[in-house]
């Protein structure tokens, strides 16, 4: 392939200018330059044809952001030829995209896909596929039955439609239980996966759905052999998948080329349960537009003080004197502070709860105090210590929130809370 001295200059590294938009770039990189390739010659405007044609394809798979990152590379060519209308015409789009970036963040109502895992049984049907898995990017909200639905009758143009069976279990399939006159299908939803340190990298939901290529589903069960059971025996297995490449990719399916389960113990399950609802409860307090029925949905459940529900039960579970000798100091201690942290949100979720209601949500909004005052007061009571909070409004994730009100009330930010704090010293 033929490269004109201008764009050598502009792209001195080759596709790798590209690493930036998608990491799946390596795949060409890979390549051998010219080798068994036809001789196409490539020009600054074939070049510039095409990234605008990825523009306008990226506007239309809402991926917004990523326009900024293309944009830089179509500028300097402009810049070079002095060609000033283009140039307009390129920050007009990036205006454009950056003002759907914040409509869309605003709305929520941009979804860029659900994940499945999809694995093949059957020899003497999928020959080299068989046992072969895969993650599947489907659009939008695709649920479950929908995409088995879809994989049935795929396949059973194919095999014929008595001979496909769906395996909607997650667990492990044992191929020796299975009837070799029928291709089976196991389909599982998973979601996207990211350890502590890369989600405090990716903050948005587009980062966080935008070149991934590891997945996640879990799996309750027992030690007793039961999928279910009571707090103190109720484990979990985490399964991590990792695929050959990132989505969004060519194709709409990618191969899983890792696993790694990941087995928690009941204390374990306890305390990332608490964990899933301290980072629900943050988020709902934090989005720039409060979803209020969510957010009382939430507080209802986590302020639960019922013998067998909510998170008190993992305190009265792990936490009680009587229990806490059971499991080794670290855990416990873990669980612990994963409470105060729970406590905290809580007591911001509240504030937010009583600064947004109407006057007839009243009654309601002293029903979910007096059960939060009671949740702390038993917990304090469970572990020996008085729950002191800092205060909520020196929270680094409270700063949001209080834009919030602030838009909402026409106040100032440096305005001060007239309103009880939960501050939790009982």
């Amino acid at each position: 392939m033929e490269r004109e001295s201008g764009e050598r200059e502009l792209f001195p590294n080759g596709c790798s200018a590209f690493k930036k938009i998608t990491p799946n770039i390596d795949e060409e990189g890979a390549m051998k330059e010219d080798a068994g390739m036809m001789d196409v010659h490539y020009s600054e405007e074939v070049l510039l044809e095409l990234l605008e044609q990825c523009v306008d394809g990226l506007w239309k798979a809402e991926r917004y952001e990523v326009i900024s990152e293309i944009s830089k590379l179509i500028i300097p060519i402009y810049e070079k030829r002095r060609e000033f209308e283009k140039l307009t015409q390129v920050y007009r789009t990036l205006h454009g995209a950056y003002t759907k970036i914040l409509e869309v963040m605003h709305t929520k109502k941009r979804l860029l896909g659900t994940f499945f895992r999809v694995a093949f049984y059957g020899q003497s049907f999928f020959e080299e596929e068989d046992g072969k898995e895969y993650i599947y990017k489907e659009p939008k909200l695709t649920g479950l039955s929908e995409i088995s639905l879809r994989l049935v009758k795929l396949y059973g143009e194919k095999f014929g439609t008595e001979n496909v069976k769906i395996i909607q279990d997650s667990d492990k399939v044992n191929v020796k239980e299975l009837d070799p006159k029928y291709a089976h299908i196991q389909v599982t939803y998973v979601k996207p996966y990211f350890d502590d340190k890369e989600l405090t990298e990716r903050k948005t939901e587009f980062e966080r759905n935008h070149n991934i290529n590891r997945f996640v589903f879990e799996a309750p069960y027992t030690l007793s052999g039961k999928k279910q059971g009571c707090i103190e025996e109720q484990c979990k297995r985490r399964t991590i998948l990792t695929t050959s490449n990132s989505f969004p990719y060519v194709k709409k399916r990618i191969a899983i080329n890792y696993e790694q389960q990941i087995h928690l113990k009941p204390i374990d399950v306890a305390t990332d349960e608490i964990k899933d609802k301290t980072a629900e409860l943050q988020k709902l307090c934090s989005s720039a537009d409060v979803d209020m029925i969510q957010l009382q949905l939430k507080l209802q459940g986590c302020v639960s003080v019922q013998v067998n529900a909510g998170p008190l039960a993992y305190a009265r579970a792990f936490l009680n004197d009587s229990q806490a000798s059971k499991y080794p100091a670290k855990k416990v201690n873990e669980l612990k502070d994963m409470f105060r942290k729970f406590i905290q949100a809580c007591s911001i979720a509240l504030e937010l709860n009583e600064r947004l209601i109407k006057e007839d949500q009243i009654e309601y909004h002293e029903g979910l105090k007096s059960n939060f005052r009671d949740m702390v007061k038993e917990l304090s009571d469970i572990i020996h210590e008085q729950i002191i909070q800092e205060d909520p409004m020196h929270s680094p994730w409270m700063s949001n929130t209080l834009h919030v009100f602030c838009a909402i009330s026409g106040t100032s930010s440096d305005r001060s809370y007239g309103s009880p704090r939960y501050t939790a010293e009982i």
